[in-house]
């Protein structure tokens, strides 16, 4: 097997690795609208569907619900070769747990911006994410939901 490289995937290549972190992302607040753990099980690895399994169980056990909405999601540059790729993530994500039996917040809405490292290795048809690296989070306050700390800073100009 070839060592990773820094070349750029071919676009379709850089087009499906992007959808795959999308499905993924927005399958898990698909995942718990619907309550249908089923929706990510073929775009991940057998290790990663199960820690998300465990992740989701953990919620039901305790009769909670997750509702959540991503709020800027930025890819960083593709590290790939033809069968393999890393790619980092900016995410800007607004969650809480709902109690299911009150319907009241069990933990009120945070804001929270996650960088992370995902690693996805193609299949015969699709990108499937095969590792997730969480690097860094950080918590934030409500009125910078949009401004977002995913952006540079500008710099003041000095006269």
């Amino acid at each position: 097997m070839a060592p990773f490289s820094i070349a750029m995937p071919n676009i379709s290549d850089e087009k499906y690795i992007k959808h795959a972190l999308l499905e993924y992302n927005y399958g898990i607040i698909k995942m718990t609208k619907s309550g249908n753990t089923k929706l990510l099980k073929g775009k991940l690895s057998k290790d990663v569907y199960e820690k998300l399994m465990v992740w989701a169980d953990s919620w039901k056990f305790n009769n909670l619900a997750m509702v959540a909405k991503i709020n800027d999601l930025k890819f960083s540059k593709i590290n790939y070769n033809e069968n393999n790729a890393t790619i980092q993530t900016m995410e800007n994500w607004t969650f809480a747990y709902v109690d299911l039996s009150t319907r009241d917040y069990a933990l009120e809405p945070v804001n929270i911006f996650y960088h992370m490292n995902y690693t996805l290795v193609k299949g015969k048809d699709r990108w499937k994410i095969i590792a997730i690296k969480h690097i860094k989070e950080k918590k934030f306050t409500k009125e910078k939901i949009h401004n977002s700390v995913l952006k540079p800073k500008k710099e003041e100009k000095v006269d």
